[in-house]
């Protein structure tokens, strides 16, 4: 019988204490406007800044028609702990329509002429230097207002 309790006391403090093998997730939202104005579909992609990529670390969110937004991880909701650079793309059509992920026609005639409207300085490219931290216990809330890009 006493092999089982120690068993069971370790099982207990295992339970107790975690295993730390996962970061825990905090829910990242923000406002994003460009130019001063809310897009819909303006995208927003988020990597670590000092450390390597990995499900937790890794995120993305759209914003919605007041450019409301909600990031999201490999992983589920929200980010691990650590800071983050974050870069933009906002797919207009010629007609000057947003277009996302989301869209499900891919024969769509918005989508022959296409551009992006976020300046190479803030898109996708690598180029961002925008950057944010999620710190645990905090709100973590962020806001940008980005220039768009000059025709």
């Amino acid at each position: 019988m006493k092999p089982f309790a120690a068993l069971l006391i370790l099982t207990a403090s295992l339970l107790v204490t975690g295993c730390d093998s996962e970061p825990l997730l905090h829910p990242i939202s923000g406002q994003i406007t460009l130019d001063g104005k809310p897009y819909e579909r303006l995208i927003v992609y988020v990597r670590p800044v000092d450390e390597e990529v990995n499900q937790y670390n890794l995120g993305v969110g759209e914003t919605d028609a007041t450019g409301k937004l909600f990031l999201r991880s490999t992983a589920g909701e929200g980010l691990a702990t650590g800071k983050y650079r974050v870069s933009f793309s906002c797919i207009v059509s010629g007609k000057g329509e947003t277009i996302g992920s989301s869209d499900e026609k891919a024969d769509d005639d918005r989508r022959l002429i296409t551009k992006d409207i976020v300046p190479p300085a803030y898109g996708d490219g690598g180029e961002s230097t925008l950057e944010f931290e999620v710190v645990s216990g905090s709100d973590n809330r962020i806001e940008f207002d980005i220039p768009a890009k000059q025709s």
